[in-house]
């Protein structure tokens, strides 16, 4: 089902409406909360928070323009409080760069399987490990989740200058670093997990 059809359901007091949602949205929201933690209990938490609270102030919350990117920056806020990023420290002089993500790819995926699976895996692991907090971040929702620069830049609480340049930057140091062909499958493996 369509997520504006799921959001208008859940709005008009359908609980189907809030239940299809979370069923759409728990594996990418509890994927984006890995990258900040491996505590399943803060992730866990964090969803069901967002979920009540979604519930809760449905009458009060404008219908947004992009479901996902919603949901993305409210379970970001409220992951981020738990684990006690407070929104004063988000604004300090690090730009949120003291905040971990953690961007790897798993042994699951279907082009690591391979008998090089160990050798790729260090190698890739490596590219991801040069870059910045901020930028693995938003290297994960631009090739990940698919987002726009605009909603990556909402999410992150930059402006929408600062996530190009953030972008741009963490793609030039891989490619200074790596050469063309190995950011391309970089990029490409990160667009095959979704």
């Amino acid at each position: 089902m369509h997520d504006k059809e799921l959001w208008s359901w859940y709005k008009s007091g359908e609980i189907s409406g809030l239940e299809g949602l979370y069923n759409s949205y728990y594996a990418p929201l509890t994927n984006y909360g890995f990258k900040f933690t491996p505590d399943k209990f803060f992730i866990e938490e964090s969803i069901q928070d967002l979920f009540l609270k979604l519930w809760r102030n449905r009458d009060a919350i404008v219908t947004p323009l992009a479901v996902k990117q919603y949901l993305l920056l409210s379970f970001r806020r409220i992951l981020l409080r738990k684990l006690e990023y407070s929104p004063s420290r988000l604004e300090d002089a690090f730009s949120g760069e003291h905040i971990p993500f953690n961007l790897e790819l798993s042994y699951e995926h279907p082009l690591i399987r391979a008998e090089r699976a160990q050798d790729l895996k260090r190698k890739v692991d490596a590219l991801l490990d040069t870059l910045t907090n901020r930028q693995r971040e938003a290297i994960f929702l631009k090739y990940y989740e698919d987002l726009s620069y605009e909603e990556i830049a909402e999410i992150m609480h930059i402006n929408l200058g600062g996530t190009y340049k953030l972008v741009y930057r963490a793609l030039e140091r891989l490619r200074e670093q790596f050469g063309d062909f190995s950011l391309l499958v970089l990029l490409y493996l990160l667009q095959q997990r979704r």
